[in-house]
């Protein structure tokens, strides 16, 4: 299982566990999603658990700004190397 943060503006992090192509966003106890404002803060939390590997998932706004099709842009995504 993966564990995969992606990044969103304003300083975001949402976490999803990823198992082939099943992704669930990861919720807190009040059913909430798990939001960090710093990858050092979701590895701290993660530090614990169990995920085979990590990753960054980075959508860029600059292709929708430049008129780009955002359905077809690819994210980027960045091992973290965290496990």
């Amino acid at each position: 299982m993966e564990l995969q943060i992606e990044s969103l503006e304003g300083g975001i992090y949402l976490a999803y566990s990823v198992d082939g192509d099943e992704k669930m966003l990861l919720r807190d106890g009040n059913h909430d999603p798990l939001k960090f404002s710093s990858l050092c803060q979701a590895k701290e939390h993660f530090k614990d658990q169990q995920y085979h590997s990590a990753c960054l998932v980075h959508l860029s706004a600059y292709d929708e700004m430049c008129g780009e099709n955002i359905a077809a842009g690819i994210p980027l995504k960045t091992d973290l190397q965290w496990y």
